[in-house]
């Protein structure tokens, strides 16, 4: 499979992005001054409504990946939803210029009526931010979709056919799905996506994620991209939306984005959301393209059924809405589902017994654990990795801190062990990531008479209490 093509001219291999699992990063695209000025502006005007002059001028002194500095947590909603108003309509216009002149695609082409702001705080800060205020409801929002009604009575009906369709799916058990599974009690500010495909949640097959940095994008807050295992069928569990226990994935490839550059990946491509543990705030939009007419998987939780045609937008006809009911409009993969293959440098072990505090066991032969490998343990009440540094055997937990999520099915390298739930990249030498807030917890384990050896001694970080169950 392709891989980065880093595309520096404002016309990029469609085919090869949507079909041979390649992704482009654009400095140079369609209207990039026009639309990254309307954002900005967007940005300051909306912080100077809600927290004043000087919040503004601060953030046009730090820039916007210093939000978090000047605006509480539990206003943000409120500065998406004026930023929404403020541009929504450009952001159509960008996307058809995007499609037709970036991406090179003929009419009709696409874009999905939702496009989404993401801004993400660093997550202690998020945490800890409190309850959030919402927005008061857009009736303009609202106007504009009865509007489109008026035009097409389907509109109206798919409305009611739809939720009388999914009802009947979830009775069926067909669709499984529960948030509380996915984020658990964080609050939405805090919130970010487990590596995933999008049409498992109803987004449309064979299109194009277009995703904007508008600023603070970094390593430690960004998309994640597991190209290696496009054209790969990778199974998850409908109820929280995780990848199923046992498909190894390989190292990440956190996308390091400057302000302003594009990046363009087909959403059936596994992907995720780093948790962020920086300092900046991650400001970012994410929307759909589709070049032909969009087919879904009628069995996800929800469907993406309303869209611009381009025809439409070119002429900023918005009250003029596509619609694609999942139930008429389904589809499959395109692209091959090839078996995921196994990782040979994770092993597994069980034991009946992993002994009581106070009392030695052993875990394993030393010689099934060689350098380079991980050893997953699992035994009563207990689940380790134990892996070999050069400081010799270390065995932490293998739940991540962050949601639990099982770390022995992350890759791994000589120095660190990447979770495959939200990317956390934690040290082998002592189980700690780049924030304070996630650490693995550490076991005492020592080899003797070519042994592993775990020591029960209750150490006062194997007291603490674990983390819920992300699934």
């Amino acid at each position: 499979m392709g891989h980065d093509t880093g595309s520096t001219a404002k016309t990029v291999d469609a085919h090869a992005i949507v079909f041979e699992g390649q992704y482009a990063i654009c400095d140079d695209y369609a209207q990039k001054d026009e639309i990254l000025a309307k954002l900005h502006d967007a940005f300051h005007s909306g912080v100077e409504a809600i927290a004043g002059i000087e919040a503004r001028r601060a953030l046009e002194r730090d820039g916007l990946r210093s939000l978090h500095k000047h605006l509480p947590p539990a206003k943000v909603a409120l500065l998406e939803a004026f930023v929404n108003k403020r541009v929504r309509d450009d952001l159509y216009c960008w996307a058809y210029a995007v499609g037709h002149e970036t991406i090179g695609l003929p009419d009709p082409f696409y874009v999905d009526l939702l496009i989404v702001l993401r801004i993400h705080y660093p997550h202690i800060v998020a945490r800890d931010g409190g309850k959030a205020e919402r927005p008061p409801y857009d009736w303009r929002d609202r106007a504009r979709m009865v509007a489109a009604g008026m035009r097409n009575p389907a509109i109206f009906l798919n409305q009611l056919t739809r939720r009388i369709r999914k009802r009947s799916k979830i009775r069926e058990h067909r669709i499984a799905y529960d948030g509380t599974s996915f984020h658990g009690d964080l609050p939405t500010l805090a919130r970010s996506h487990a590596a995933h495909v999008d049409t498992w949640y109803g987004h449309s097959y064979d299109g194009f994620n277009v995703w904007l940095s508008i600023d603070g994008v970094n390593k430690d807050n960004t998309v994640i991209l597991y190209p290696e295992l496009f054209g790969h069928k990778v199974d998850f569990d409908p109820k929280s939306m995780y990848l199923r226990p046992g498909i190894q994935l390989p190292k990440p490839t956190k996308i390091e984005l400057e302000p302003g550059q594009l990046l363009l990946f087909n959403p059936e491509m596994l992907h995720g959301t780093q948790v962020n543990i920086s300092d900046d705030t991650r400001v970012a939009l994410t929307l759909r393209i589709n070049p032909n007419v969009p087919r879904f998987n009628d069995d996800a939780p929800f469907n993406a059924e309303h869209w611009y045609s381009s025809v439409d937008i070119a002429k900023r006809r918005f009250t003029r809405m596509s619609l694609f009911p999942a139930n008429r409009y389904h589809g499959q993969p395109t692209v091959g589902q090839e078996p995921v293959k196994p990782d040979t440098r994770t092993h597994f072990i069980s034991l009946s017994d992993a002994g009581s505090p106070g009392v030695d066991v052993v875990l394993a032969q030393s010689s099934a654990l060689k350098k380079g490998e991980k050893l997953a343990v699992d035994a009563p009440d207990l689940k380790l990795v134990l892996v070999r540094t050069p400081q010799g055997v270390r065995a932490y937990d293998r739940r991540c801190p962050h949601r639990a999520v099982d770390v022995i099915d992350g890759a791994h390298d000589d120095a660190e062990i990447f979770c495959p739930g939200h990317g956390i990249a934690f040290a082998l030498a002592d189980g700690h990531s780049s924030c304070a807030a996630f650490k693995l917890r550490a076991f005492d384990v020592f080899e003797s008479d070519g042994k592993i050896i775990l020591r029960r001694a209750r150490a006062a970080n194997e007291a603490e209490a674990p983390p819920a169950a992300a699934a």
